[in-house]
């Protein structure tokens, strides 16, 4: 892909981004049940996301897509017509009922995402044959993705919503909304950086999974030291036995997949051991505005309201290597251990 192509920077939920939410899946009818737990080590806010199949990494591109478009919509379109709360009217009343599972007077804000398959399959990178189809199982997904969050506060406090929903839709037209969580760090809370040329220059999804985590963990000019076990360790359930002859493909795609990202103009890998990556994502400056891909003009077109306002102001993206400790065997401060994050599956211990 032409380097001059638009980077299309999508502002991502960093505790989302760094969750299992979405993981390779091994290419089989029956897909796992998806039970996941997002337990920052520091403290804050613990996530559980829980739905009949689990997530894997078309669903994570689906999911990026809806995001870019709402950051589009956002900046381009007068913030009455996107931005829908509990004092939402028509569709947007709709859309946040069904977001809250019916309870009409939870607080804060979502958006109102207006789209169309063909438009979403070429974000998404593909059109004809079954995109469609695939389409619309992976969006079904995302919106069948239940979300707990719990803060560690005296109360405990407990909120229930869906990942996404979708009120009305046909050939023509979607609408569509996300979990007040993403579409906070598009409207300009805390954020991490995901590039969509990027990902869509990778090829497996092994790959793009250790892309959005690294996209995740590391601002622009920022480096840090990960070990290769410990992407696995992230990227695959571990628990159980594990054949050897599995561990070493793993290892393998764990391997390849840096390299890949080393080769994209974004990022930098050395390897200062054979299991350990030294990754530094560079500082890329885009012409473009963040998140667009040259077409301002029918967004906007394609909206209800047409009037324009001044894109919002931006908030301060996340780094993750500040939660970080040091590891005994390794010289640098900013190496990702196996406790800096804690996960729980479904049947862990």
């Amino acid at each position: 892909m032409s380097s001059t192509a638009p980077e299309r920077i999508v502002r991502y939920d960093p505790a989302t981004g760094l969750s299992q939410l979405f993981r390779p899946l091994p290419k089989t009818k029956a897909r796992p049940t998806l039970d996941v737990v997002y337990r920052p080590a520091q403290g804050g806010m613990t996530l559980r996301f829980s739905a009949r199949e689990a997530l894997g990494m078309p669903e994570q591109t689906l999911l990026l897509a809806l995001l870019e478009l709402a950051q589009e919509q956002y900046a381009q379109v007068a913030r009455d017509a996107v931005v829908i709360d509990r004092r939402a009217t028509g569709i947007g009343q709709d859309l946040w009922r069904a977001i809250h599972e019916g309870q009409a007077a939870a607080d804060g804000e979502t958006l109102h995402i207006r789209t169309s398959w063909y438009e979403l399959a070429g974000r998404c990178g593909s059109r004809g044959g079954r995109s469609q189809e695939l389409r619309e199982a992976q969006l079904r997904r995302l919106c069948e993705v239940v979300v707990w969050e719990k803060t560690d506060d005296v109360l405990h406090s407990l909120r229930q919503s869906r990942l996404v929903t979708l009120w009305h839709g046909n050939d023509v037209r979607l609408h569509l909304a996300v979990n007040c969580r993403l579409a906070g760090a598009v409207m300009g809370g805390l954020y991490a950086q995901v590039s969509m040329r990027e990902r869509q220059e990778l090829a497996t999804d092994t790959a793009q999974a250790v892309h959005a985590f690294l996209s995740t963990t590391l601002r622009a000019g920022r480096s840090l030291k990960v070990r290769v076990e410990t992407l696995m360790q992230r990227l695959w359930d571990d628990s159980g036995v594990t054949p050897e002859g599995t561990l070493r493909a793993r290892r393998k795609a764990v391997r390849d997949s840096l390299t890949a990202v080393g080769g994209l103009q974004g990022w930098h890998v050395e390897w200062p051991r054979p299991d350990m990556a030294d990754i530094t994502r560079r500082a890329v400056r885009s012409r473009q505005h963040p998140g667009t891909l040259g077409n301002a003009g029918p967004v906007v077109a394609a909206l209800d309201d047409g009037l324009k306002v001044n894109s919002p102001a931006i908030g301060e993206t996340f780094d993750a290597t500040q939660f970080m400790r040091p590891v005994a065997d390794s010289p640098s401060p900013c190496t990702i251990g196996n406790a800096d994050m804690v996960y729980r599956q479904r049947d862990d211990a």
